[in-house]
């Protein structure tokens, strides 16, 4: 009897912990809302950022990518002349992901680090066009 109850159990713990796992429609909606793309892979460089608690960009930019106060990191926002001299393009956005390099060419020195394939940026950049 105790083994029955043990397995029922396992099995309702697997199934609520498998229920839970959120699926998102693109690739650049799973980076932007958990940190990690499709595949798995995670995609914070935790050797080198120096803020290594966040899970995703999400964690700081909100749900809908404009939660902090300074700067929104919906494309629309970015890509605009009004908000910035020098507006991010796609691979001004692209440095910034690889280098921690604002559109101006100055060092963001944000403290979070990604390490993303070209597709997983171009995913990203899609997604944040959403937004």
């Amino acid at each position: 009897m105790k083994f029955i109850k043990l397995i029922s159990l396992s099995l309702i713990t697997i199934l609520q912990f498998s229920c839970n796992r959120q699926i998102f429609s693109t690739n650049g909606e799973t980076i932007y809302k958990t940190g990690k793309n499709l595949k798995g892979e995670k995609m914070l460089d935790k050797k080198a950022s120096r803020i290594t608690i966040v899970n995703s960009c999400k964690t700081c930019h909100g749900k809908n990518g404009d939660a902090m106060q300074k700067v929104s990191i919906k494309f629309s926002y970015l890509s605009n002349r009004n908000n910035f001299t020098i507006p991010y393009t796609d691979s001004l956005l692209y440095r910034f992901l690889d280098n921690d390099i604002k559109s101006d060419g100055t060092k963001a020195n944000i403290g979070v680090i990604w390490k993303m394939n070209d597709q997983d940026k171009k995913d990203l950049l899609e997604y944040l066009k959403t937004l």
